[in-house]
């Protein structure tokens, strides 16, 4: 039994045995025993773990263990690498999963990144918001692309069964910038690269008739001024403006 204090620690045979031996769910999360590159980056990484949700134990308040509650049951596990070969992690090792035990997983099958394209388009816009359409495609195949989000300004959509997403814009400066981010690859049956794209606003100029109203209702103001300065010109024979000249 060891037994520590704020400055020494002491061993001492115990003279009492557990009758049970009780595991608990750690907050350590599982890791790939790797060596780091010269960067400090590790070739292989978990990307994420998952599986059932389960409620940690309550443990007695003299037991100061980092019990994780709730906590994951991981049963699956997605790792990637931007350095090695696919053959050098065809299995690998994985600990932590549970404490000083490792779980040794094949690779599933291979599957390709496929590129896409991105189009923006500005179907309705004015002063106070725009309608941008997005439509993703594969670039090989030109088929439409039904998973994913695109983002547009501060807002996410997702694709809809037609490759397609629409969202608002408010306040849309000329240039609108979307981006369109693929589901993660280890969360669908065909992962895609991310794509971006840019859209121009229409500019917004007033039609006919607004253009004949701004100017009578110009006119109208300034007649009255014209009048009012070249009337005080004449009284002043010329020598305010020198508009007009009196013989």
């Amino acid at each position: 039994m060891l037994t520590s204090t704020a400055t020494n620690t002491s061993r001492t045979e115990s003279s009492v045995r557990p009758v049970q031996v009780h595991a608990f769910p750690s907050q350590q999360a599982p890791y790939v025993p790797t060596e780091p590159t010269d960067n400090g980056k590790r070739p292989l990484v978990i990307e994420e773990t998952w599986g059932t949700k389960q409620s940690g134990p309550s443990l007695p308040a003299n037991i100061d263990l980092e019990s994780a509650n709730p906590y994951v049951n991981a049963d699956s596990i997605a790792l990637s690498s931007t350095t090695l070969d696919e053959s050098a992690f065809r299995e690998v090792t994985v600990q932590g999963i549970v404490r000083e035990q490792s779980r040794t997983v094949s690779l599933s099958e291979q599957q390709t990144v496929r590129e896409t394209n991105l189009t923006l388009s500005v179907t309705e816009a004015n002063a106070t918001h725009a309608v941008v359409r997005a439509t993703v495609t594969e670039n090989e195949t030109d088929d439409a692309v039904t998973t994913g989000r695109v983002t547009i300004g501060n807002q996410t959509t997702a694709l809809n069964s037609s490759g397609m997403a629409v969202t608002t814009v408010s306040y849309p400066a000329i240039a609108v910038r979307g981006q369109y981010t693929s589901a993660a690859w280890w969360r669908t049956d065909q992962p895609y690269s991310a794509s971006e794209d840019v859209a121009k606003t229409p500019a917004n100029f007033p039609d006919l008739k607004s253009l004949i109203q701004l100017v009578v209702v110009t006119m109208l103001w300034f007649i009255p001024v014209a009048v009012l300065v070249f009337g005080f010109d004449y009284m002043s024979g010329g020598e305010l403006l020198g508009l007009t000249k009196r013989t």
